[in-house]
């Protein structure tokens, strides 16, 4: 497979093959196909919530706002508080309900120690899992909310997929939803893919036995055991808001550990290995891969005809990205891939011992969530 760089191996440009395509919707035997219990959107622009709120509208479904501070909550209330359906908008702080969300990887030494953002949104995706499994829904959807162009006729069909497979992702195509490495390969003249994630991802909640752990591409990890048992479905395309990826430098240096995981971890399930198979010789192997790869953009970036600024932009980021590989080790990547499935395993634990109470206001109150006069139920 070509990567648009001299040495096709350093990097696979696309993971389709990894993915189930629909084949059109068909629920197991004679059940009639699952529908979307609830529209989960983890939030930190609580003033773009319309969307969602439009979208739980027409579905029928209840929907959970997680925002990451308090006052968040009442920016977001007087959007939400029209949706006809059930209605939780509340924040979830950093350490809320350790004894169910405290994971190993959390502390490890790759991880920075002050809350980042891809701890923050992996925090409230694990809250929405156990919200579901407490309130008894079959199907959720996960949802930013920055993501736009949603058809209700196109979730309602995703749902219907869950009936089949595990995970059904939307592709987020525009603004393609790259890390700040593979959007610069794209600017290099790279053919870049993009892998459904979290932005819009439907679940299956009694099959969902995993967790997203406080990394980037949370979402890749949480989806890895479904790719390995081909059971994520494509359910379509959507947009996203435009954002700069180069803007801020430190954006690519944030990323690189979670990159190098997660790429590394999907490599496996090309060549048909499995997480036993990430050695330290595998890791050692995958980190001088990434150096090759992010040396070779560079090289191509230099020779780049386009705009001189985002160009320029770009070979910072690239900078960062390379400065923060050189700061690990294979040591560093098989300690952590030890530590998630340590926490794959206490998460599937805590998930059997979970009640069903059959409602989101009790599901909220076991989880011990603020704001609870926030929550309707209709």
């Amino acid at each position: 497979m070509s990567a648009g760089n001299e040495d096709g191996s350093c990097h696979i440009e696309s993971h389709r093959t990894l993915l189930q395509q629909p084949p059109g919707i068909a629920a197991a035997g004679h059940e009639p196909p699952p529908h979307l219990d609830a529209i989960v959107v983890p939030t930190i622009r609580p003033w773009s919530l319309a969307p969602a709120v439009r979208l739980a509208d027409e579905l029928g479904c209840a929907l959970v706002v997680l925002c990451s501070l308090a006052d968040q909550v009442e920016q977001a209330w007087p959007t939400c508080q029209a949706h006809q359906g059930g209605v939780l908008v509340t924040h979830v702080p950093p350490l809320v309900q350790p004894e169910l969300l405290g994971f190993a990887t959390s502390g490890h030494p790759e991880i920075e120690i002050e809350p980042s953002s891809h701890v923050d949104i992996a925090r409230k995706r694990n809250v929405g899992l156990l919200l579901a499994r407490l309130s008894g829904w079959q199907t959720v959807m996960f949802l930013d909310d920055d993501v736009t162009g949603m058809a209700a006729s196109e979730v309602a069909a995703a749902a219907a997929l869950t009936a089949c497979y595990q995970a059904a992702g939307f592709r987020i195509t525009d603004y393609p939803d790259n890390s700040v490495v593979c959007h610069a390969h794209r600017l290099a003249g790279g053919t870049q893919d993009v892998f459904p994630g979290g932005s819009a991802l439907l679940v299956d909640t009694a099959r969902a036995d995993t967790m997203f752990p406080p990394i980037y591409n949370e979402d890749w990890l949480f989806l890895f055991n479904a790719a390995q048992r081909r059971s994520v479905v494509v359910a379509g395309t959507l947009s996203q808001r435009e954002y700069a990826p180069f803007a801020e430098w430190r954006r690519a240096a944030r990323e690189e550990f979670g990159d190098v995981i997660a790429e590394g971890l999907y490599r496996l399930l090309h060549e048909g290995g499995s997480v036993a198979d990430a050695t330290g010789h595998y890791w050692r192997d995958i980190l001088e891969r990434r150096r090759r790869l992010i040396d070779n953009i560079a090289s191509r970036l230099l020779l780049h005809e386009g705009n001189a600024t985002v160009v320029g932009y770009a070979l910072m980021s690239l900078t960062a990205a390379r400065k923060r590989l050189d700061a690990i080790n294979e040591l560093a990547c098989l300690s952590f891939v030890r530590a998630w499935q340590a926490d794959v395993d206490a998460w599937q634990t805590r998930l059997a011992d979970l009640p069903v109470l059959g409602d989101m206001a009790s599901a909220a109150k076991y989880l011990e969530l603020a704001d609870l006069d926030r929550c309707v139920i209709t």
